[in-house]
């Protein structure tokens, strides 16, 4: 048996999410209030040059208070293809064109507390001789690495986001 949503209230938006407080009945009967953060869905790359080479991205997180190691990834507009963010994503923040995208999985990144999907694809990266693109807010310094480091990275902490350890540690032969 699921909770009953009794009644909801937000907090704060913006074009990417929202926050929420949720009256909720629990299956018990206890009444609670629940904090939900709402984000759009947002498509994430790895990306591995013909080289071997992942193409990640370092850039500065607010929430956590530094700097983070990364796989390219912005978010779905309404009505976008995933696949299409993704390319537009992987092209814009580091300037890489993907070759042979493929999806690997789509996942809740904290089904606890947000709304939050994550759609994760793999490709060959392929330099497309432009440059990255990234919007005014980004600041993002694009960071090549050999896939085996990246993996000891991701497996030894190096790498922290959640949605980038998913990725360099999928399987490759699936």
């Amino acid at each position: 048996m699921g909770w009953k949503t009794l009644g909801r209230e937000y907090l704060y938006r913006n074009p990417w999410c929202a926050f929420r407080v949720d009256e909720a009945r629990l299956p018990s009967g206890m009444e609670i209030e629940y904090g939900v953060l709402e984000c759009i869905e947002f498509a994430s790359v790895v990306a591995v040059t013909d080289e071997g080479n992942v193409v990640l991205v370092r850039q500065w997180r607010q929430p956590v208070g530094d700097f983070t190691l990364e796989l390219p990834s912005g978010g779905v507009e309404a009505g976008e293809d995933p696949i299409e963010a993704a390319k537009r994503e992987l092209r814009e923040e580091t300037g890489y064109r993907a070759e042979g995208l493929e999806h690997l999985t789509s996942v809740y990144t904290s089904a606890g507390r947000s709304t939050e999907v994550c759609h994760l694809f793999r490709c060959r990266a392929v330099w497309d001789g432009e440059g990255a693109l990234p919007e005014p807010t980004e600041f993002i310094r694009v960071v090549e690495m050999p896939g085996g480091a990246a993996r000891k990275e991701a497996m030894g902490g190096g790498i922290k986001s959640a949605v980038a350890v998913l990725g360099l540690l999928w399987p490759s032969d699936r």
